[in-house]
């Protein structure tokens, strides 16, 4: 009882919180979503996000990973495994996101999932399938009205970034990151180290360029730091037996030490103005721990409902288990973080600093 009464105290304090304060626009607006490649349509959660970037040209929206998925042997398998493929099905799934873009003149991006990369353990099968997404996307928004009409699917041919790219008059750093290239570097048996200690390198100097410019910076990729749902629930013994399952789980060794890894980066700067946003757990989630802010924003085309029971402390996360997506609005001095969600399309929710952040 305790849990739900929080639950529905947050929810009416935000939805009264979410008003604009008089007078004050944004002066950029970043749109998140992911998880969203299982409709054959453009549905109603991305028909709202269309409409959201209407005639806001100084914005930027990031597909985050997952942008496909498709059963593997005919259909005959009941579970998705495999991404882009280039078939019917797989292009009308793709063209239910690029439709949105249509007369957008913000910039977008998508980034790799492991869906995208079909959950391939193997590194040259992996990018072999990733490059057919990565083609596809780009040949098609090469003629959009896009600002960034090119390298629109990053990072390149399934290398890890980081990748850094600014807006906002320079005062905002996004920084690109292909998690699942991590996971796998970290599994096997043998980790690249060499290959994971360059990486790690190169994040932390991206991240101390950022701090030292005082941007607002995110991180963004398909795997999460923090996050509640199926992909972290207790792996079975069977389960631990085939990667590409494993993999997904953040209890699984190489997933945990990437995780660990990103999160102790992180945490490094001491930087108050980081997100760090990912998709993959299908649900909308935010978490606030140690100053740094974690969105979780998997719902672009179905849920997977998360037991508000087994999360963590009440006033550290605030999930919604409905299918939308995450705006961060950046304004002068400050940011605002609003979750547009399928319950009623009448509202969004501020959840930004809900957890009690300063």
């Amino acid at each position: 009882m305790r849990t739900i009464t929080f639950i529905f105290l947050t929810f009416f304090f935000c939805a009264v919180k979410a008003q604009t304060p008089e007078g004050e626009k944004p002066t950029f607006r970043l749109f998140l979503i992911g998880d969203a490649g299982e409709d054959d349509s453009t549905e109603a959660t991305l028909a709202d996000l269309g409409e959201q970037l209407k005639g806001e040209d100084n914005s930027c929206v990031i597909f985050l990973g997952d942008n496909c998925y498709r059963k593997a042997m005919f259909g005959l398998l009941p579970v998705n495994v495999k991404g882009f493929d280039g078939s019917k099905i797989a292009r009308k799934r793709m063209m239910s996101q690029l439709n949105i873009l249509k007369g957008y003149k913000g910039s977008a991006y998508f980034i790799p999932g492991n869906h995208d990369w079909w959950n391939y353990t193997n590194l040259r099968l992996g990018k072999k399938a990733l490059l057919k997404e990565e083609t596809f996307v780009e040949n098609y928004l090469k003629n959009s009205s896009l600002r960034n009409k090119e390298n629109t699917f990053i990072p390149d041919n399934g290398e890890p970034g980081p990748v850094v790219r600014e807006f906002n008059e320079n005062r905002t750093r996004i920084i690109f990151i292909d998690t699942y290239r991590l996971i796998l570097e970290e599994g096997g048996g043998r980790p690249d180290t060499g290959f994971l200690g360059t990486f790690y390198r190169n994040l932390k100097r991206v991240l101390w360029e950022g701090s030292a410019k005082k941007q607002k910076m995110i991180v963004v990729a398909h795997h999460p730091i923090h996050a509640k749902g199926k992909h972290s629930a207790p792996l079975a013994a069977w389960e631990t037996l085939v990667r590409r399952i494993a993999d997904a789980n953040t209890n699984y060794p190489p997933y945990n030490r990437m995780a660990t890894h990103l999160d102790s980066l992180l945490k490094e700067q001491h930087h108050p103005d980081i997100f760090y946003v990912a998709g993959h757990e299908h649900s909308l989630e935010y978490f606030f721990n140690d100053s740094l802010h974690y969105l979780v924003s998997g719902a672009g085309s179905k849920v997977d409902n998360v037991d508000y029971k087994e999360t963590v402390n009440e006033n550290e996360y605030f999930i919604w288990n409905e299918e939308g997506f995450f705006e961060i609005q950046f304004f002068g001095k400050f940011e605002r973080v609003l979750m547009y969600h399928r319950k009623t399309l009448k509202d969004k929710i501020e959840v930004h600093c809900v957890a009690g952040c300063k």
